[in-house]
C-alpha cells in the first residue's frame, strides 16, 4: 500500500523526468570525465573533481576545480561541450528532438513534460516551439562562432577554431566554461582579450540572447520586432534586462574606474569592460577582469546581479528578471495599499506574486545554508569569498574568487547541489516532493502586524 501510494505521488509530475535526467546526466559525465584519455595526463580523474566539473557544465554554470584547457584532453572538452549544450537546451528539448528525428510519437505526457522544462502556459504548439529552439540555437552558435574566429585565430593559430566553437557554445548556453587558459595562466576568461570589442561585444551578445529566453526570441521573431505586439512577459524580460545592463555598467564605471581590475585601460576600454561585467554577471561567468581585484561596492553589485539572474525559459540561472520585477510590483502595490499588482493596464495575478516571493525566499535559505555549510567545512576561507561563491553557484553563473579548487570533499558536494537546485529552480525541485493541496479549503481571515 506504502508502494502504491509513492508510486502515485510521484506518476504525474513531468518535472520529476527533467530531475532525473539532469541527475543522470550528471552521472554520465562524470564517468566519462574520469577517466584517463578525458585528462591530459593520461590518468583517471577524482570522482569528486569529476562530478563537480560535470554538474557545472549540465547545470551550465562554469565554477572549476580543474582548467579546462590545461587539464582535460581534447576528449574531455568535446564531453564537456556536449554535456554544456545538452545543459544548455534542456533533457526534454533534446529528447523531442531526437523522437522527431526517428519519427516517434510524442505522447501528451512528453508534452506536458516539456511545458514545464520550457516554462510555457500551455502544450499548444509546444512540439513547434522545440523545433524553433534548436533552429535558433544552431544559427545564433554558429554565427557567434564565425564571428569569434578570427580573434582567436590570429592570437592563437589554428586552435581558434575550435576555441571559438567551444567559447560561442558555452556563451549561448550560459555555462562560462572556456579553454583559453595556458600553463602559466590556466583560469584565464577572456583576461587576455579585455581591451578586444569585438570579442567581448560578441560573447556579451550571445549571452544576453541565451539568458532572454527562448520564449522570448520567438516572440520577438513572430511580432517582427514591434513591441506593442509583444506579450506582457516579453515586455517585462525586455524592460528589466535594458535596466539591469544600464544600471550595472553605470555603476561599474564609478565604483571600478580607479580600481585595480581597471589598470592599464584607457576609458573606452573600461566602457567595454563596465558593459561586459554588467552582462555577465547576471548569467554566463566569463571574466574580462580579476574579480578579486573589483572594488567592495563592484563584488557587492555582482553579487545582486547574479541573484537576480536570466530570464525564465532562457539558459541562465539565478531567481530570474520577471520574478525580480514582480517583486518590485508587489512593493509598489504595497506602498500604495493596493491589493492588486498592476503594470500597464494588466493585473498580474496574485498567484503569480506568491510565487515570486516563494522563488526568492526559497533562494535565499538555499544561499543562506549552503554558505554556512561550506563554512563550517573550509573554516580558513574568508566568509566573503564563501558568499560569493555561494551565489555563484546558485545562480549557474561561474564567476569565482578562484576558492573552489581548494574546498573540501563536502564543500564542493554542497556546492554541487546548490548548483543543481539553482539551474531547475527550487521551486519546481520543492513541487516534486512536497504534497499538492487538492481540497482548497478556505479558512476564516485575520489580521497580525507586520512591518
Amino acid at each position: 500500500m506504502r508502494k502504491h501510494k509513492i508510486k502515485k505521488r510521484f506518476s504525474m509530475r513531468p518535472m520529476l523526468t527533467v530531475f532525473l535526467g539532469f541527475l543522470a546526466l550528471i552521472l554520465i559525465g562524470s564517468f566519462l570525465l574520469t577517466l584517463p584519455v578525458s585528462n591530459k595526463n593520461g590518468e583517471w580523474l577524482r570522482f569528486i573533481d569529476a562530478l563537480f566539473t560535470s554538474a557545472s557544465a549540465v547545470c551550465v554554470t562554469g565554477l572549476t576545480v580543474r582548467s579546462t584547457a590545461v587539464d582535460f584532453s581534447a576528449f574531455g572538452q568535446v564531453v564537456l561541450l556536449l554535456l554544456i549544450q545538452v545543459g544548455g537546451l534542456g533533457i526534454m528539448t533534446l529528447a523531442t528532438l531526437v523522437f522527431m528525428l526517428i519519427g516517434k510519437r510524442i505522447t501528451l505526457r512528453d508534452r506536458v513534460a516539456l511545458q514545464e522544462a520550457l516554462g510555457q502556459d500551455h502544450i499548444k504548439g509546444i512540439v513547434r516551439l522545440v523545433r524553433n529552439i534548436v533552429i535558433m540555437t544552431a544559427v545564433i552558435e554558429c554565427a557567434g562562432a564565425v564571428l569569434l574566429l578570427p580573434f582567436f585565430c590570429v592570437k592563437n593559430g589554428a586552435i581558434g577554431i575550435w576555441q571559438a566553437v567551444f567559447v560561442s557554445v558555452s556563451a549561448f548556453c550560459n555555462a562560462g566554461f572556456d579553454i583559453l587558459g595556458t600553463a602559466s595562466s590556466p583560469y584565464a576568461s577572456l583576461t587576455e582579450f579585455n581591451g578586444n570589442a569585438g570579442v567581448l561585444l560578441t560573447v556579451g551578445a550571445l549571452i544576453i540572447l541565451g539568458g532572454l529566453g527562448f520564449t522570448v526570441i520567438n516572440d520577438i521573431l513572430n511580432n517582427k520586432f514591434r513591441f506593442g505586439r509583444y506579450s506582457l512577459h516579453t515586455k517585462i524580460v525586455l524592460v528589466a534586462t535594458l535596466i539591469l545592463i544600464l544600471f550595472g555598467t553605470l555603476f561599474f564605471i564609478c565604483s571600478e574606474y580607479l580600481s585595480a581590475a581597471y589598470d592599464g585601460l584607457n576609458f573606452g576600454q573600461k566602457l567595454l569592460n563596465s558593459i561586459f561585467q554588467s552582462v555577465t554577471a547576471r548569467t554566463a561567468g566569463f571574466n574580462a577582469i580579476d574579480q578579486n581585484s573589483m572594488s567592495q561596492p563592484g563584488i557587492i553589485l555582482t553579487c545582486i546581479l547574479m541573484f537576480i539572474g536570466a530570464s525564465p525559459g532562457g539558459t541562465g540561472g539565478g531567481i530570474k528578471t520577471t520574478t525580480f520585477a514582480v517583486i518590485v510590483l508587489m512593493a509598489f502595490a504595497g506602498l500604495r495599499n493596493r491589493e492588486e499588482i498592476t503594470v500597464g493596464k494588466c493585473n498580474i495575478k496574485i498567484k503569480t506574486g506568491f510565487r515570486a516571493v516563494t522563488i526568492a525566499t526559497m533562494s535565499i535559505i538555499l544561499i543562506l545554508v549552503g554558505a554556512l555549510v561550506i563554512s563550517a567545512t573550509n573554516g580558513q576561507l574568508d566568509v566573503n569569498l564563501i558568499a560569493f561563491e555561494t551565489i555563484s553557484a546558485f545562480a549557474t553563473v561561474g564567476l569565482s574568487m578562484g576558492i573552489c579548487p581548494a574546498l573540501s570533499v563536502g564543500a564542493k558536494f554542497m556546492l554541487i547541489l546548490i548548483m543543481f537546485v539553482g539551474r531547475l529552480g527550487p521551486l519546481s525541485i520543492g513541487m516534486i516532493f512536497s504534497k499538492r493541496d487538492t481540497l482548497n479549503i478556505k479558512y476564516p481571515s485575520a489580521n497580525i502586524m507586520i512591518g
